[in-house]
């Protein structure tokens, strides 16, 4: 299975899209473990507890899950080495002390394969003891359906889901395609996108600055430190300068925007597992004052704040967020039908958040700020049939919280990752959070643009 996916990734035509070696020795490893796990787990999946908070709704039985997926851990999509630093296209640009260089730029990490992989058998073993999924089989091969982008990383993702999730089985239904997540440009302008997220960040970047992200900027700015030369002129400072010294107005967010990949980063850093003096140069604790874990929930407000901004307006949400929005309704509709029970899109934090702002989505989980996209975390759209026979539909967020992805802890219904019911604003969503298939399809198609929506030509290794 990992030779396909590896054989798929190779075939994106992306520069260094080759999987190391080290991801294939890492695979095999993964592979052996998740068939071990699973067969200690099958004697008694049926008696597994659904997580505190979670249970299934009364009388109702799971027909299908739709999983929307952000990719795994991976490196800053931005190459991290410049020499020379002439841009602001690399950090190198920005700190004086050199960024860690050892992935491909945006490409899984390792780590970040595994921990997916742990996501993959807690799926497995939650939805095996909620009846969808045989607990130690492999599933029918018309069971379950993966899908990706031609991004390197969602690629990795989904076989790491796939081949924790089913592990020495055959899944024939999988695709690759590089506009699955695209349509046409629909008369999407730039201008109005940037002036819906100036409103949604309060009307003004610089208040917002100087308000509530003063202090979390004050953090990066203390663990960034001086910016190189290059990196002052390459984001209208003057020499020297630092994150500070960056101009920031009403319209246009300055630091903000810069601060935000770091701020990520660095959180990426310490869910991999590196040591805490090999996150942010060891030098965030003290810049916030906060032991680290604390410490990197602090600084992604930056990042949480303004990706928000960024893909949750109306506006951009659904010119960039239709054709998403779109594949999961297909999907759930094929599931209320013939279809596969379980269907999971590998994608991006962006268009995840673009679906939330077309559904008016709000979560909040735990070790993460407000709509904060984490790592491999996934939106579950739920399929239930009530005890009255109606199809119901229930979204759940699962995600590692940051100790769980840094300590690469085992998950399961005991110990499950964080979660949330995300209930539909439009839909009169009891505590369950149960809404109307029916009802859950009009709000879905009144709040798709068609004309943003194209049909994409999907690839099956």
């Amino acid at each position: 299975m990992w030779n396909t996916i590896r054989n798929a990734s190779e075939g994106a035509n992306l520069p260094g899209c080759d999987v190391p070696y080290i991801f294939v020795l890492r695979a095999v490893f993964l592979i052996f473990s998740a068939l071990c796990a699973l067969a200690l787990a099958d004697a008694g999946v049926a008696q597994a507890q659904a997580p505190a908070g979670l249970s299934p709704p009364a009388g109702a039985r799971l027909q299908g899950v739709v999983l929307l997926s952000r990719h795994g851990l991976r490196g800053p999509t931005k190459a991290t080495r410049c020499a020379p630093a002439t841009s602001g296209a690399c950090f190198d640009a920005l700190a004086s002390r050199p960024w860690p260089a050892d992935v491909a730029a945006g490409h899984l990490l390792q780590e970040g394969y595994g921990r997916v992989a742990r996501l993959g058998r807690f799926y497995r073993t939650h939805y095996a003891a909620l009846g969808l999924l045989p607990g130690g089989a492999c599933p029918p091969p018309d069971a379950a359906a993966f899908t990706a982008d031609r991004s390197e990383r969602t690629i990795v993702t989904a076989g790491a889901l796939m081949d924790a999730m089913f592990p020495g089985c055959a899944i024939p239904r999988w695709s690759v395609s590089a506009d699955v997540y695209k349509g046409p440009s629909c008369g999407f302008d730039p201008a109005l996108a940037a002036r819906a997220a100036q409103a949604m960040a309060g009307g003004s970047w610089a208040m917002a600055a100087a308000g509530e992200l003063r202090a979390p900027l004050a953090a990066m700015d203390a663990a960034l430190g001086p910016f190189s030369a290059a990196g002052c002129a390459a984001h209208g400072a003057a020499a020297p300068c630092a994150l500070a010294s960056v101009p920031v107005s009403a319209d246009a967010p300055g630091p903000i925007a810069l601060a935000t990949a770091p701020s990520e980063q660095f959180l990426m850093q310490y869910a991999a597992g590196h040591p805490p003096d090999q996150v942010a140069w060891g030098r965030l604790e003290a810049a916030s004052g906060r032991p680290l874990p604390e410490a990197l929930t602090f600084v992604s407000t930056i990042h949480a704040f303004y990706d928000r901004a960024a893909h949750m307006p109306k506006y951009q949400a659904v010119k960039k967020g239709s054709p998403v929005l779109a594949r999961v309704l297909e999907a759930l509709e094929a599931t209320a039908g013939e279809g596969p029970a379980l269907q999971v899109f590998a994608s991006h934090d962006d268009l995840i958040l673009n679906v939330a702002g077309m559904l008016d989505l709000r979560w909040q989980l735990e070790s993460y700020q407000p709509e904060q996209v984490p790592p491999g975390g996934a939106i579950a759209f739920e399929l239930w049939r009530s005890a009255e026979g109606e199809s119901m539909v229930r979204l759940v967020y699962f995600a590692q919280t940051i100790t769980q992805m840094h300590v690469d802890a085992v998950l399961s219904d005991a110990a499950p990752p964080a979660m949330a019911l995300l209930p539909l604003p439009a839909c009169e969503t009891g505590a369950d959070g149960l809404c109307p298939f029916a009802r859950f399809r009009q709000i879905a198609r009144e709040a798709i643009d068609p004309a943003c929506v194209g049909k994409p030509e999907r690839s099956s290794p």
